[in-house]
């Protein structure tokens, strides 16, 4: 992997897509370049300072996920808005982390990638606990395709870590937010790229990446879904199931075969992740929405 610095001339142009009803075309284009961002977000009164790698110069609380093509390379300019260097990571095999330092644009050069969903994000311990992690998806473009980013938050750890601590591996582990795409339930309905609207009849593909510091479990109310891929665990492809764990730093891919109609939750099998900060309903659940 490549990099070179260069001076910050423009911004990225994105495809706003508003949903009304099933759809049939479901991906952000790929982005010139990306901004890593330093700023704060309030969840369910919780307010914590996040890293979040936005789609221009303003601050934006969802981190971007975009498509590529497959077999082609792309170069992508990231500038690091943050006041300490990061790297530059992405879930492919013999990618060596690429410095960005901060304050600075760096030109990165993302590879040729397979067919498949890809983990991206920051390789230091501040840019995972502050949440800078994004996928990209390479193929999986003849059917809608939703993707689900996964995540998990502790307010007090998160403000450590802002405040130029370092985490404490014996201290025990409680998160108060959990999101679906940077969102809690029920924001997660207000998603378009991870609120599945589909009509009956048709089918979907689902990106599911954990993102979080903590494995978590899936459960589909109404379907079985197929594993068309599973990083961390190749055996899976192939199976059918309504539940499913996914392991930190995992990328999953399933499809959806809607054959019935109405309205089917999907939801953490964690009881204390589907609340908001300790109040049910919320945290990681959203809806598939299967028109008639």
């Amino acid at each position: 992997m490549q990099a070179r610095k260069l001076h910050l001339s423009k911004g990225v142009m994105w495809l706003a897509l508003a949903i009304l009803g099933p759809i049939e075309v479901h991906a952000q284009t790929t982005p010139d370049t990306l901004w890593i961002q330093l700023n704060e977000v309030t969840l369910a009164g919780d307010t914590m300072p996040a890293l979040r790698f936005c789609p221009s110069m303003d601050w934006d609380t969802v981190n971007v996920s975009f498509y590529v093509n497959v077999g082609q390379s792309y170069e992508v300019v990231v500038f690091n808005g943050d006041s300490v260097d990061h790297g530059f990571e992405l879930g492919v095999a013999g990618w060596s982390a690429v410095n960005l330092p901060a304050g600075e644009s760096t030109v990165v050069e993302l590879p040729e990638l397979l067919g498949g969903s890809y983990r991206y994000g920051l390789s230091s311990e501040r840019g995972r606990v502050l949440g800078a992690a994004g996928l990209i998806v390479a193929g999986f473009d003849a059917l809608p395709h939703f993707h689900w980013n996964l995540g998990d938050w502790e307010p007090a750890r998160m403000w450590g870590v802002a405040n130029g601590g370092a985490v404490d591996p014996e201290a025990p582990y409680v998160p108060r937010q959990f999101t679906v795409n940077d969102r809690i339930f029920p924001n997660t309905l207000n998603d378009p790229f991870g609120h599945v609207q589909i009509g009956v009849g048709t089918s979907c593909y689902i990106t599911i990446a954990n993102q979080g510091s903590m494995d978590h479990v899936l459960h589909f109310h109404g379907f079985h879904v197929e594993v068309l891929q599973a990083s961390q665990h190749p055996e899976r492809v192939g199976w059918t199931k309504d539940t499913m764990p996914f392991l930190q730093g995992e990328v999953t891919v399933v499809r959806l075969d809607a054959f019935q109609a109405g309205m089917y939750p999907v939801h953490n099998h964690n009881l204390i992740a589907v609340t908001n900060a300790g109040l049910y309903p919320g945290g990681m659940i959203t809806h598939l929405n299967i028109a008639p």
